[in-house]
């Protein structure tokens, strides 16, 4: 008979959280590829500056550092935490960068 080991388990959701967070990440930075191709269309067509481009560098900037700050909020033993910030903020990310968007090209 096996006994309970904790430690298993904790190694597993660690492996489990960090495919997560890269699923996340390519999710965000689809997002946030496609809102470099709009940004560019605007420049293009509608004449805007290329100081449009900020927001959308600062967002694929600091979206790794938060993941990896959430990352070590897991490992200190706060998972569902961690889990709920990332999740929260990936989302919050996407709704930003389209509501910029959709600001810059209306």
């Amino acid at each position: 008979m096996q006994k309970y080991n904790d430690e298993q388990n904790r190694s597993g959701m660690r492996v489990l959280f960090m495919f997560v967070q890269m699923i996340i990440l390519s999710v965000v930075y689809i997002i946030i590829y496609t809102s470099f191709k709009a940004v560019e269309y605007a420049i293009d067509k509608l004449d805007v500056s290329v100081l449009m481009y900020i927001p959308v560098v600062v967002a694929m900037v600091v979206f790794p550092i938060l993941l990896y700050k959430y990352r070590q909020m897991f490992n200190a033993g706060k998972m569902l935490l961690a889990s709920t910030w990332m999740m929260a903020t990936a989302a919050l990310t996407v709704i930003l960068l389209y509501v910029y968007i959709a600001q810059i090209t209306s």
